[in-house]
């Protein structure tokens, strides 16, 4: 099946840019939609063997924080997490932190095939992984791990009640599959 908006290798470094952004503002917008309906209880909430809400937005906007603190030299460290316990537990720290990955998403003007070191622990019984990629690529792994923590955050506030959007968290090639 032939995809139309389907990313090509040979457009340019701009519009597959674009693209790639359109995607992660997809994803943030769904974070910043759902934060706008959860209570703050709900956002702190944790059952027996499952991370709260606030815990997976926390996660998911760490690792927007180090694509974008690391771009600017050209070294993304994936372990540098901060891991603020903040956004976490604090449901208008989250909002913020949200809002500023938006607006940082919007500014961003570097070209998609710029290339970057990116470094990350895979293993826990190995040294970290360093790799060459591009920024085309790490805005994909941001889009497809936020899809993937979106869809879990989906089951947690529709266990705690919350009615989302069916396509809430859902992979953008699974949306375009169920609609062809």
């Amino acid at each position: 099946m032939n995809n139309p908006s389907a990313v090509n290798p040979t457009e340019s470094d701009s519009a597959q840019l674009e693209k790639l952004s359109s995607g992660c503002m997809h994803c943030i917008n769904q974070c910043e939609q759902l934060l706008q309906q959860l209570s703050e209880a709900s956002y702190c909430e944790s059952r027996e063997g499952v991370s709260s809400i606030g815990a997976h937005m926390r996660h998911v906007l760490d690792r927007f924080q180090c694509f974008f603190h690391g771009l600017p030299a050209g070294t993304i460290d994936y372990d540098a997490r901060k891991r603020d316990k903040s956004i976490e537990a604090n449901l208008e720290v989250a909002r913020f932190a949200v809002t500023s990955i938006s607006r940082r998403l919007k500014d961003l003007s570097s070209s998609g095939s710029t290339e970057v070191t990116v470094t990350e622990t895979v293993h826990h019984l190995s040294p970290k992984v360093i790799i060459t990629s591009t920024v085309a690529r790490e805005l994909m792994s941001l889009i497809t791990h936020t899809t993937h923590h979106l869809a879990i955050i989906g089951m947690i506030a529709r266990d705690l009640g919350y009615s989302l959007n069916d396509d809430f968290g859902k992979a953008p090639s699974t949306i375009v599959f169920e609609r062809s």
